[in-house]
């Protein structure tokens, strides 16, 4: 995938040389080409055993490098010189007012240990040893190796023919003040610490690792960068801001000469939707962002970090797109641009105003949000939001009758409805109902006030029609959104709203 591909080849005639030899989970040899078979339960359950060994021994020296490694996440050069390096890693607690609001935020995965970039790399079957000041023993943190989190036992990857291997992150507390700690799989080197853990900040220590291209904005010079690109071995590096960290192949990152131009396009996207969010910036941490050879779902999917499929087998590729964004200001009819924007929104839902059937509805309001504001419009922003789709849509779902359970099912309908009313009362009527939704959060961290489908929906109803000054429980009736009587009365000395021509003839 990244820079080996005929040591790949030379892996697979090996393995195919074998002929009749048993294959063990540590020789067997799992890449695009090489596929393990979802129908190979025994294998798989034996790779993901050995892998989960492994990944918890620490009898270090014992740990062999797994030859699918060298595939993926890919070979370190094998002329690179193993380094000791002290970094300074400054973690903040998360504050208590934000908390809360932050809880709300499911989708983002709030509460994973935030990521701590080191510029450095482990090489899969070699240990690295690490040293922390004494004064960090009791705060739990951990020495992460690997960017790639996703477990392809699980979710839809379960079903899947295996591309890569399915567990490849390594993660331990360092509970001594010093560690030595080997990955059969190796990859980049994060220290980590719960969000909601006391702050500090100190040096920590890295020995016998590579280093990898890390561009920090504002940071980072360019004649810095060139030098790392040009005496990089490693096979990823990671371009980041306060905002975001993009985690990229080397054989994309070389060609990316201005890293600060698409910094900053990715700063404009991810400050976009948080304001459209109303998410106070500077966050707790960047969003960060991962390529993958083969994730648990989707072609991206949302969390800490999102997920993004990048497999020339299957022909998905957007390791060019994370690293060209300027590529994303153009519609794409459902492309790149929007699922960037999608999967951004998810990390921006707020799971209070996440009803039934709304979980792939209201992301999209972020993706509308981007192209508005950054694209200059929705033209081509997605087939499912055409006019044309739209009133289709529309005279279909009313001549057969509104009905919740069928709303649901249909995002893009279920979408429209939104639409109708950023349409009618604005962006900054959502961003003031977004910020109510926060002043609950403050107020009830329990999460009482939305808890179970009917309260969402009439906190929904109740919530906008109080920020737009008009009525709109009426409305989502009339699209089969049932809204209790009890609301329906205490909303009843607004003035009613309802779209033109609504529903449509």
């Amino acid at each position: 995938m990244i820079r080996q591909t005929s040591f790949c080849c030379a892996l697979l005639c090996a393995a195919l040389s074998a002929g009749a030899q048993q294959l063990t989970p540590d020789k067997l040899l799992i890449t695009p080409e090489n596929r393990l078979s979802v129908k190979d339960k025994d294998m798989r359950n034996a790779v993901r055993d050995w892998s989960k060994a492994q990944l918890a021994s620490t009898d270090y020296a014992k740990i062999p490098a797994h030859p699918s490694a060298a595939v993926f996440p890919g070979s370190v050069d094998k002329s690179a010189v193993r380094v000791s390096e002290t970094v300074t890693i400054t973690h903040r607690k998360i504050s208590d007012a934000l908390a809360p609001v932050v809880n709300t935020l499911r989708f983002s995965q709030p509460w994973r240990n935030n990521m701590y970039s080191t510029g450095l790399y482990a090489v899969a079957g070699e240990y690295i040893e690490v040293t922390i000041a004494e004064e960090l023993l009791d705060k739990n943190i951990c020495l992460q190796i690997g960017a790639h989190s996703d477990n392809l036992n699980q979710w839809v990857a379960g079903g899947e023919d295996w591309r890569r291997l399915p567990d490849i992150v390594r993660v331990d507390t360092l509970r001594k003040k010093t560690t030595r700690i080997t990955s059969p799989f190796g990859g980049l080197i994060y220290v980590t610490a719960g969000p909601k853990s006391d702050s500090w900040s100190a040096p920590v220590k890295i020995s016998r690792a590579v280093k990898a291209p890390l561009f920090i904005a504002g940071k980072t010079t360019p004649e810095d960068w060139a030098k790392q690109l040009a005496e990089s071995k490693a096979p990823w590096g990671e371009l980041a801001t306060d905002r975001v960290v993009l985690t990229i192949p080397d054989s994309i990152l070389r060609g990316v000469n201005d890293p600060d131009y698409v910094l900053k396009l990715w700063d404009l996207i991810v400050g976009g939707e948080m304001e459209l969010a109303q998410i106070p910036q500077p966050f707790y941490r960047p969003q960060r962002m991962v390529i993958d050879e083969h994730i648990g779902g989707g072609f991206m999917h949302s969390g800490y970090p999102i997920m993004i499929h990048h497999s020339p087998s299957r022909n998905m590729l957007s390791a060019d797109v994370i690293a060209d964004p300027a590529k994303l200001m153009k519609g794409s009819k459902g492309g790149a641009n929007w699922g960037f924007f999608h999967e951004i929104g998810h990390n921006m839902q707020n799971y209070d105003w996440v009803f039934g059937g709304t979980t792939e509805v209201s992301c999209n309001f972020f993706s509308l949000y981007m192209f508005d504001r950054l694209c200059g419009g929705r033209d081509d922003a997605h087939t499912g939001v055409s006019n044309e789709q739209t009133h289709s849509a529309m005279i279909k779902y009313f001549a057969e009758g509104p009905e919740y359970a069928k709303w649901q099912k249909d995002p893009f309908l279920g979408l429209i409805m939104f639409r109708q009313l950023q349409e009618a009362f604005g962006w900054e009527t959502y961003k003031k109902f977004f910020r109510e939704y926060q002043a609950f959060a403050v107020a009830d961290p329990t999460g009482a006030y939305a808890r179970g489908d009917q309260k969402k929906r009439d906190l929904w109803a109740s919530t906008f029609s109080k920020v737009s000054g008009r009525n709109i429980a009426p409305f989502f009736e009339k699209w089969g959104i049932p809204i209790s009587d009890a609301v329906e009365k205490d909303l009843s000395a607004l003035p009613q709203w309802m779209p033109f021509n609504f529903p449509p003839e």
